[in-house]
């Protein structure tokens, strides 16, 4: 997925400014895609140079302007195209489950406090997303998806550290007959 084919799909609901497109990301995609102002006003300008958008100046008597972005027809054409090609699965990065993957590297009694601890993290995600304002459209089912994600790594991790629980008191209990 790229950003300029999310800013797109924002655009497409209707027309914004920069700041609006942030504030989109975090509060309808901030699950799915996260970008910062130093990311989304490249790629508009590189979408306003493929002809994808157009910039209207909104200039106040007083204060900063604002720029207005507006998909344009080829914009949206570009947006299906994308939209038409084959899913890809997650490749994502998660600084969750790459911690998790090297777990080996702590001794047995750290091992479950570090699950337990990353439990709690993907339960607070759950709860922030689920007491945060409800997307609309598809965004809602995006949503949806990655709360089901987040709870079925939330239910994974809980099992694991059971699993984990009693080799790890055995393991310390174990070195300190030694």
């Amino acid at each position: 997925m790229s950003l300029p084919h999310v800013l797109l799909g924002l655009l497409a609901v209707e027309p914004r400014t920069g700041y609006d497109l942030a504030r989109a990301l975090e509060s309808d995609l901030a699950p799915v895609w996260r970008a910062e102002f130093s990311q989304i006003y490249p790629a508009l300008a590189r979408l306003r140079r493929a002809g994808f958008v157009l910039l209207r100046v909104l200039g106040p008597r007083r204060g900063p302007r604002r720029n207005l972005y507006r998909v344009t027809a080829t914009g949206r054409r570009e947006l299906r195209r994308w939209l038409a090609e084959p899913f890809s699965p997650p490749r994502g990065k998660d600084d969750g489950l790459a911690r998790l993957a090297f777990l080996d590297a702590l001794e047995p009694a750290e091992r479950r406090p570090a699950l337990a601890r990353y439990e709690r993290a993907l339960a607070d995600e759950s709860r922030r997303l689920r007491g945060g304002p409800a997307p609309a459209g598809f965004r809602a089912h995006a949503r949806g998806i990655v709360l089901e994600r987040l709870e079925a790594s939330r239910r994974a991790v809980a099992a694991l550290a059971r699993e984990v629980g009693p080799q790890a008191a055995t393991a310390s209990s174990a070195g300190k007959k030694r």
